[in-house]
This record gives C-alpha cells, structure tokens and sequence, in this order.
C-alpha cells in the first residue's frame, strides 16, 4: 500500500476528531487558482503539445492537448 494510501485512511479515520477538518474537506471553488493565475483558461499552445506529444503530428498532438487540459479541469471540478 502506497504511504498516502495509508495517510488517506489515517486522516478519515481520525479526522472526525481533528479540530481542522474543513482544511481537507474543500470545495473545488475554493481550491481552484484565480481566474487571472488559471494556466488552463489559456489558449492552447501548439509548441507545448509538441512538446508533450512529439510523436503525433501536429494537429493530432494540439488535439490531444487540449483534451488533456479538459480532462485535468474535469477532475479539478473546475467544469469547462
């Protein structure tokens, strides 16, 4: 089992007794960066997704990076 596997189910277990549960407890409103600060509200960057994907042309790598941003957004709960 990984450590943070095991931190995980320490602080469930115990974190009904924690004085400091809404610290692990958040939102993703209260996570997610300023909109100002927000890399992924940027407009794609096809040297970027070259960069990630050099062995896709192009446009295939510009749209695999774009579905990688939505994906991290989704699981952010950041929405699209």
């Amino acid at each position: 089992m990984h450590p943070l596997e095991l931190f995980d189910r320490f602080r469930r277990w115990f974190g009904w007794v924690a004085p400091g549960r809404q610290i692990w407890d958040r939102n993703p409103e209260q996570v997610a960066p300023d909109r100002s600060d927000d890399w992924l509200l940027e407009p794609p960057n096809l040297e970027e997704a070259r960069l990630l994907f050099p062995q896709l042309d192009e446009e295939r790598a510009l749209l695999r990076y774009q579905q990688l941003r939505l994906e991290m957004r989704e699981r952010d709960g950041r929405g699209f």
